[in-house]
């Protein structure tokens, strides 16, 4: 049974009498002694098909590289040598700590995106909060990082999870702009794989890249046991807010789950615009999801700026300004004037009720009768909130109230108002409001009709009783047909959601709103829609039917519209009805400095939650109703205090704490290199400082990967070789600057075409099924901008699936093609050429070799060449210092074949001369990274004797027996396992080397006179 570290990815492997390609190397075990070996069939009874040995269970036989027979290339200009070449160079992971921008996505890359990718890849394992405001492309971001690990090989495994509205949105992005495929468990997804696997089968080991819902996965019960047996590379959680933890997150599922998932993954992503809710434990839960020990405090509510420093980035639109350009327009506020009408006679007699029921209620708990009025918050403003909205939404909730005091107090004070409101709200409907009349007049304004021509409007409104009526008056109004059935939202002109609606159809609705061709043209929804989804492909136009009182809604409501990618100027409407009631006044002028102040935050540097420190939508609706409205202040929205003093304290210290932490000081130099050079002095009117798109001939930043191809042209080459054996592969096509390739059968069963009915599932490799082309045909470019095009003209006709993808490496075709190369000489051949730009008799033996960690993870990759002189002097060069004195881009075939003999004889001192060149790069790679480790020691046993002390001051205020001292000393004992589980599993296996480097010849090139 061969050592597990002389296994390597790329290698030919013999195991159960079959032969297979090494696709990965991961440890079985926590000493890093047994490896499980993901490989891929090579032999004509296994070709193409995946499977995973154990090295402590199949005898798996690599090959002595002094072993390799070298095999004379007769190819004309010896191009199977150099197709076989450029394979093993594509199937080696990159070894830059930089960012490599060329063929990284179909994108505009801006500096500030570059600083969270050169961010991440500074760190020892990647582990990042992007806090960014709303709008600013967070999941861009994530698939640029996402890319650079791939390149790496540091992201086979990925799990991402996302609100159930955003999943389509978010799988679609990473694979047209980065060719980046998750496979999405929604409820159908889950019931499909179910049919297709043993109930006892883990579904996670099923696809290795997984996009799945929070609210799906935080099941502990049902999927903990699974998730406690799997591995990821990368977990990427988005709207991280949510699994925060709330006041005590050992009950939080959400909480739990990411807890559980941080403890099993290398690198892990967080992305969210509102990171914490004012107290210094919900953001300190979010980075100690990154690293447990970051923060000293158990309850992370001690810590400072250095402590978190590192761990996040947190920018605003006036931070990066400049260099968004044209990617995100300023946008426009209807003038209140424009949008304001007064209330009907009827509407002021529902008015006038509200503002007695106020009165009275707050005249009651003035003279200590509070108790006499059960709800007062109902009372003295919900319904008042409700009847803003809608009569319907008013409505409902009179009678449900009225329902449920006639059974359980019949005499309590608040009945007789009650029956008034509810006379008074009878034969009131919202086709005869005001409101909706004034939403017909913008409707009007702006043209929509309903029919095709019409432009998309989003509209908001809090409440689902209005969001009901809304739709069904807007229909009749309009003469169209209208369903609201959940499936049929995204087949007609008014769609609606909201947060019953299931995942499926939830997603086919937003998908329709942003597809030119469907025949959505409004979309009413409530705040489910207000946090993470995109809508600003077809849209520009926003209407608040009724008003969030919450400053973090509404920046959430109008982030959907206004982001970068908006070509038109967002437009937003804010529908206000006014009441001639005087115990209602002053509630306008409130109501007008709210979306005045909306629109202060949207132009400075700072976020929506540090204007009220309250931090969470529901509580400012509380305040502004409570400070503002009830006790007729209107300068309720320019104080910071709210009503809790040492609560805004602490919210004051913490953004405090944010700020001196978040890390910003490099930005501008990144954007000064990255645009070739100095800032000049005085910018021609116009220039904005984007960046623009990286040349594909000229990366701007060096690039420590060898390429003799472009992408596309490889494409053609390596599928033009394949067809030569394989008759039955299709034709490519060409068209100017874009190729379609047919798959053939081989393809279709590792991409998981939906044609395939096997019940083998290829997990490793599988893409979306929404994403498979029609006639199986795939058509790729290397042109960024037609890519670009191609999203937005999915956009216009289909959806979110681009029918054109970019031509990189990172392509899963172009994966498969590299693999298929791999196979091209026999397991144990390499071959050899000849050139006359070597010196006569000179030897190059061309060699890629890697340091792995225990894990298997890759610590030092080179590609390198040992070269003999034909009097025995030896060294040994760069493989492209190599390459380029060997003219191999321009070499022809001489009139005889190479000789073996001699490079024969010599292998055996070249592959000696190469794993000492490996031992080497290892020692300087470790002399480079034991300060960085040491360093990362000393603060880790630094937090472990603060944490130590805390615990022990705590305990000695505490009786030993009760419930809090048991969980201190739990916190003391996890803390110890968790130092040790972090020597086992991250240091140990991941970041110290195995026992010795491996190395595989590629390639010999023998010097021959001219």
């Amino acid at each position: 049974m061969a050592s597990p570290l002389s296994i390597a990815p790329g290698m030919r492997v013999l195991c159960r009498d079959a032969e297979w390609l090494v696709q990965r190397v991961d440890a079985a075990n926590d000493a890093g002694t047994q490896h499980a070996v993901q490989v891929v069939g090579v032999d004509d009874l296994v070709r193409g098909h995946q499977a995973v040995f154990l090295t402590q269970l199949d005898r798996i036989e690599p090959v002595d590289p002094r072993k390799t027979q070298l095999v004379p290339d007769g190819s004309n200009g010896f191009r199977r040598a150099k197709l076989f070449l450029e394979a093993q160079l594509r199937q080696m992971p990159a070894a830059s700590e930089t960012p490599d921008l060329d063929g990284l996505g179909a994108f505009d890359p801006m500096a500030f995106q570059l600083t969270t990718v050169r961010r991440a890849l500074e760190q020892l394992r990647p582990r990042m909060l992007l806090a960014d405001t709303v709008g600013l492309g967070k999941t861009i971001q994530v698939g640029m990082v996402l890319t650079e690990l791939m390149r790496r090989g540091r992201a086979d495994r990925i799990l991402v999870l996302a609100k159930k509205s955003m999943l389509t949105q978010f799988q679609a992005e990473l694979w047209n702009r980065f060719n980046l495929p998750l496979v999405r468990l929604d409820s159908q997804g889950i019931a499909k794989l179910r049919l297709k696997i043993p109930t006892n089968k883990n579904p996670f080991e099923v696809y290795h890249r997984i996009i799945i819902s929070i609210d799906t996965l935080k099941d502990a019960g049902r999927y903990r046991h699974f998730l406690e047996e799997t591995r990821w590379d990368v977990v990427v959680i988005d709207e991280a807010h949510n699994v925060a933890g709330a006041s005590v997150p050992e009950n939080h599922q959400a909480h739990r789950l990411a807890r559980l998932l941080s403890r099993r993954t290398d690198s892990m992503l967080l992305t969210t615009a509102t990171p914490h809710n004012g107290k210094r434990e919900t953001f300190g839960r979010l980075i100690s999801l990154l690293d447990p020990s970051a923060i000293p405090d158990p309850r992370y509510r001690e810590y400072d700026a250095d402590d978190i420093r590192g761990f996040y980035l947190m920018r605003f639109k006036e931070d990066i300004r400049g260099q968004i350009g044209q990617q995100m327009t300023d946008r426009i506020v209807t003038p209140l004037a424009q949008t304001t009408t007064q209330a009907t006679s009827a509407e002021e007699a529902v008015y006038g009720v509200l503002g007695e029921m106020r009165q009275a209620a707050k005249e009651a708990k003035a003279l200590g009768k509070g108790a006499d009025w059960r709800n007062q918050r109902l009372i003295q403003y919900g319904l008042y909130k409700q009847f803003l909205s809608s009569p319907e939404s008013c409505a409902g909730t009179v009678t449900k109230r009225l329902n449920g005091l006639a059974q359980k107090d019949p005499q309590n004070a608040e009945i007789p108002y009650l029956k008034q409101l509810s006379t008074a709200l009878k034969g009131l409907a919202l086709t005869d409001s005001s409101r909706f009349k004034l939403l017909l007049e913008q409707l009007e304004a702006i043209g929509w009709t309903g029919k095709a021509n019409s432009p998309r409007i989003l509209v908001f409104t809090e409440y689902v009783p209005t969001q009901q009526a809304l739709a069904l008056a807007i229909a009749a109004h309009f003469n169209l047909k209208h369903s609201e059935k959940f499936e049929d939202q995204a087949k007609q002109a008014i769609a609606s959601i909201n947060g019953a609606c299931p995942d499926i159809h939830l997603m086919a609705a937003v998908e329709a709103f942003g597809t030119q061709s469907a025949p959505v043209r409004i979309m009413i929804a409530t705040d489910v829609a207000s946090e993470g989804i995109n809508l600003h492909h077809q849209c520009h136009h926003v209407i608040h039917y009724d008003l969030p009182w919450s400053i973090i809604t509404l920046i959430q409501r109008n982030g959907r519209v206004d982001r970068i990618g908006q070509i038109h100027q967002p437009i937003l409407r804010y529908l206000m009805v006014e009441t001639a009631n005087g115990l209602l006044s002053g509630d306008s002028a409130i109501f007008g400095r709210l979306i005045e102040k909306v629109e202060e935050i949207n132009r400075s540097t700072r976020s929506g939650e540090s204007q009220l420190m309250l931090y969470d939508p529901e509580k400012e609706a509380e305040y502004i109703a409570e400070q503002g409205l009830l006790a007729g202040d209107q300068n309720v929205l320019e104080k910071r205090t709210g009503t809790d003093t040492t609560v805004n304290a602490e919210a004051n210290a913490l953004e405090s704490i944010i700020t001196a932490g978040n890390l910003k000081d490099d930005d501008d130099l990144l954007a000064m290199l990255l645009g070739g050079g100095e800032e000049p002095e005085d910018k021609a009117e116009g220039e904005t400082g984007q960046i623009p798109p990286p040349s594909l001939t000229h990366p701007p930043a060096p690039s420590s990967r060898i390429r003799f191809y472009r992408d596309m042209a490889f494409l053609k080459e390596a599928y033009q070789l394949l067809r030569e054996t394989k008759r039955d592969y299709p034709d490519l096509e060409e068209s100017g600057k874009m190729v379609t390739l047919t798959a053939p059968a081989d393809l279709k069963r590792r991409l998981g075409s939906p044609s395939q009915k096997e019940s083998v599932i290829f997990g490793a490799t599988a893409i979306p099924e929404e994403a498979w082309p029609d006639h199986d045909q795939f058509r790729l470019t290397e042109d960024v901008e037609r890519v670009k095009l191609a999203i937005t003209a999915a956009r216009n006709t289909s959806g979110y699936w681009s029918k054109e993808l970019l031509c990189s490496e990172t392509h899963p075709i172009m994966q498969w093609l590299v693999e298929r190369l791999l196979m091209e000489f026999a397991r144990g051949e390499a071959p050899i050429i000849t050139s006359k730009h070597l010196a006569a008799g000179e030897l190059a033996f061309c060699f890629m070799g890697q340091v792995p960690s225990k894990a298997g993870t890759p610590l030092v990759v080179d590609a390198h060449a040992v070269r003999i002189l034909p009097k025995g002097k030896s060294e040994i060069l760069s493989l492209e210092q190599t390459l380029s004195d060997a003219g191999f881009e321009t070499l022809a075939n001489i009139n005889r074949p190479a000789e073996t003999q001699s490079a024969q004889l010599l292998l055996s001192a070249a592959v000696d001369a190469s794993l000492e060149h490996l031992k080497a790069l290892e020692q300087d790679r470790q002399s480079r990274v034991m300060p960085l480790l040491r360093q990362e020691e000393r603060r880790l046993r630094d937090w472990r004797r603060k944490r130590q002390e805390i615990i022990d001051r705590r305990l000695t205020d505490l009786d030993s027996t009760s419930a809090t001292a048991k969980r201190l000393r739990q916190e003391r004992d996890d803390m110890e396992k968790y130092i040790k589980d972090r020597k086992q599993h991250w240091r140990d296996m991941h970041l110290l080397p195995g026992e010795s480097p491996i190395t595989r010849l590629l390639l010999v090139i023998e010097g021959v006179a001219n």
